[in-house]
C-alpha cells in the first residue's frame, strides 16, 4: 500500500473525519461512503472518503484509493468490505453480523498481529 507515514496519515485523517462528521461511528461512516448500498466501498466510493478526509494531494485520490483497495481487499473482490475497513482503519466497533470479523486494533491485514506504523 503506502509507506508507514502514509498509513499514519490515512488512519489519522480518517479518524478525524469519522469523529467530526459521524460522531466517531465508523460503521455509519462506512455506510455513508457505500453510496450504492452494496455492502462494500469501491475504489470510486473510497475516493470520496479520501477527498473528504483530506488524504493525499487533491490530484491523486485515485492513486491512494487504488493502493488502499489493493492492500485491504482480503477476498479479492475489488472492493473494501466492512470487516476489511474496520480491521485496517478502526477503531470502529467490531462487526456483529454473522461471519463478521475484525483484526485487533492498530494492525493491518498485510501484517496480522503486528502493530501499525
Amino acid at each position: 500500500m503506502a509507506l508507514d507515514e502514509d498509513r499514519r496519515e490515512l488512519r489519522d485523517k480518517v479518524a478525524a473525519l469519522v469523529g467530526a462528521r459521524f460522531g466517531g461511528d465508523y460503521r455509519a461512516a462506512f455506510g455513508h461512503y457505500d453510496a450504492d448500498g452494496d455492502g462494500a466501498v469501491s475504489r470510486h466510493e473510497l475516493e470520496a472518503l479520501l477527498a473528504d478526509a483530506g488524504v493525499g494531494p487533491n490530484w491523486t485520490p485515485w492513486v491512494w484509493a487504488t493502493a488502499i483497495v489493493a492492500a485491504l481487499d482480503a477476498d479479492a473482490d475489488g472492493c473494501v468490505s466492512w470487516p476489511e475497513f474496520a480491521a485496517a482503519l478502526g477503531p470502529g466497533p467490531p462487526d456483529t453480523r454473522p461471519g463478521g470479523s475484525r483484526q485487533p486494533e492498530g494492525t493491518f491485514p498485510d501484517r496480522p498481529g503486528r502493530p501499525a506504523g
